[in-house]
């Protein structure tokens, strides 16, 4: 049974003649007859009457006709959602953010969706780097916006900004007022460090390695959950950490956390946008895409996506 099946024995039942259902429906006589024909011994069931005095429906073939306007009318809401879909009028589109992301990246990208694509809307699922391609790989998110890459075939990361891993102490810290810092002086803080699945904590072992610095010789005081968890312990002197500069500019320029350099030891890493390879990206993602390379192009120049 098909669609276009349907449309001839509606065809034909309204206008009580092959001849002027076919000459509707842009058909020979003969081709309705045939499809009307297959139709019905498909279905086991008379579906029409012909008769001298023209064409009549049976009992079977008026519940048949109810039924398949139904569908057609189900067929044109389906067509009007799809073209909704495609037009971003009312389109819904779940993404994961690590902690950086999630509460300084998409709250600066909302206003400009609204401004541009009223119709999506976006709801945000919020965990460490490696949850979230978790997620990813399971469907439940259709975006991911994270901190670290990991070197899983079935992702597609695109870099989307370039972030710093900074220094902080508290106003009260012995090394509030020293502009810089060596390595050995580094191993001797106490330092709070982010949960392992984290970008922030991945990025540290690789940039601590390259240093030559062995990560089990740090004085680690806490390992703590999220990143305001760390910069409010901070703030109130529980020792010093390494954090995404987009996350303290603006306690930097209040006088409410301190900056340390550290000679020798400069830890960069890339902001990623990351999508399942094996997905086909709805339309909305697509737009929220490209919308947030253009509000992070000031700030970094965006690279080829890496597989």
């Amino acid at each position: 049974m098909t669609l276009r099946q349907l449309e001839l024995l509606i065809a034909v039942a309204e206008t009580a003649s092959f001849s002027r259902g076919a000459e509707l429906m842009t058909l020979t006589q003969s081709t309705v007859s045939q499809h009307i024909a297959a139709l019905e011994r498909e279905l086991n069931t008379r579906l029409l009457d012909r008769t001298s005095k023209g064409i009549y429906l049976t009992a079977g073939g008026e519940v048949f006709l109810q039924h398949a306007r139904r569908v057609l009318a189900e067929l044109d809401v389906l067509k009007q959602a799809m073209a909704g879909f495609h037009g971003l009028e009312n389109a819904h589109l779940t993404i994961g953010a690590s902690n950086i992301p999630a509460n300084y990246l998409v709250p600066r990208l909302l206003p400009l969706l609204n401004q541009q694509y009223p119709g999506i809307t976006v709801n945000m699922k919020i965990g460490d780097s490696r949850d979230m391609l978790s997620e990813l790989h399971n469907g439940k998110i259709e975006l991911a916006i994270v901190g670290a890459r990991f070197d899983e075939e079935n992702f597609s990361y695109q870099p989307i900004l370039k972030d710093r891993l900074t220094l902080i102490v508290g106003p009260d810290h012995p090394l509030r007022d020293k502009q810089k810092i060596s390595i050995k002086e580094l191993v001797r803080q106490p330092l709070i460090l982010r949960e392992d699945g984290s970008g922030t904590y991945q990025t540290l072992l690789k940039a601590f390695a390259g240093a030559g610095i062995d990560a089990s010789s740090l004085h680690v005081v806490a390992r703590l959950g999220s990143n305001e968890a760390v910069r409010q312990a901070v703030s109130a002197g529980f020792g010093c950490a390494f954090v995404s500069d987009l996350s303290v500019r603006s306690n930097l320029q209040h006088g409410e956390l301190f900056k340390v350099d550290v000679r020798d030891l400069v830890i960069e890493r890339n902001i990623w946008l990351v999508r399942l390879l094996e997905r086909t990206p709805s339309p909305a993602s697509l737009a929220v895409s490209e919308l947030l390379l253009q509000m992070t192009g000031a700030l970094g120049t965006p690279q080829a996506a890496v597989n």
